[in-house]
């Protein structure tokens, strides 16, 4: 048996016995934190932080600040950690585990997370994903090893106008669109850009959403949500006649 296999416990403690150490070097945008409370308000805390256990009984945070301030914001009166004894962790490995938790991460095969992130039904679990899909690019097709399940296409809008000042803008947008998409649709009017620009920021910022496409999304899912309260509303009138 590993020698430090059992060293690692695990505990759910009153969450005011846990303390942040007294640097981190990770820091989250105010957007990425309100995507984490929003995270864990739906699903919970489904990753364990990592403590040190002093002698007084009290926990200081390895790693997982952010989520103890999320589960703070969100009101939990207690915290499920891993936690090792004070004794049996020296400074420097301390530290070392602090700044590997933050920095080894493998990396995503960009195709399995295209699949993986198609799968996924729900606008509000799209959103949980985190993931920018805008920037995962197309499927490359000569590298496959493995069957999708079923095809997914990829669909993008390119509202314009025919300002000359944006014409460089606009040949970019469709070269770096048209390699990310299935299909490319382009539109003129500068009234419906002018909305669709408003509408599009209006329900980003509002749900924390990272990716255009999942905005996009969002913005359909509000508008057959509106256009069904709509016709509620009308047979509600109809019947009353």
């Amino acid at each position: 048996m590993n020698a430090k296999e059992d060293r690692w416990k695990f505990e759910k403690v009153d969450i005011g016995l846990i303390d942040e150490a007294e640097s981190n070097a990770n820091k989250m945008t105010d957007s990425d934190f309100r995507s984490l409370c929003d995270n864990i308000g739906l699903s919970g805390m489904s990753s364990v932080p990592t403590c040190m256990k002093r002698s007084n009984g009290r926990f200081t945070m390895i790693s997982g600040h952010h989520r103890l301030r999320a589960a703070k914001k969100l009101g939990y009166s207690r915290l499920g950690i891993l936690y090792v004894e004070e004794a049996e962790l020296s400074d420097d490995e301390r530290i070392a585990i602090q700044l590997s938790h933050n920095s080894l991460h493998g990396k995503d095969d960009r195709n399995i997370l295209k699949l993986l992130f198609s799968q996924i039904k729900e606008i509000d679990f799209k959103k949980f994903a985190h993931i920018d899909i805008d920037e995962i690019g197309s499927i490359q097709t000569g590298q496959l090893n493995f069957v999708p399940s079923k095809e997914c296409y990829t669909v993008s809008f390119i509202l314009y106008n025919e300002s000359t000042e944006y014409f460089n803008e606009l040949i970019g947008d469709i070269r770096e669109l048209s390699r990310r998409s299935d299909v490319l649709i382009l539109a003129n009017d500068e009234d419906n850009e002018d909305f669709f620009m408003m509408l599009r920021k209006a329900v980003r910022d509002t749900f924390h959403i990272k990716s255009s496409s999942v905005t996009f999304a969002k913005i359909l899912e509000l508008a057959s949500q509106q256009l069904k309260e709509n016709k509620e509303n009308t047979n509600t009138k109809t019947e009353k006649k």
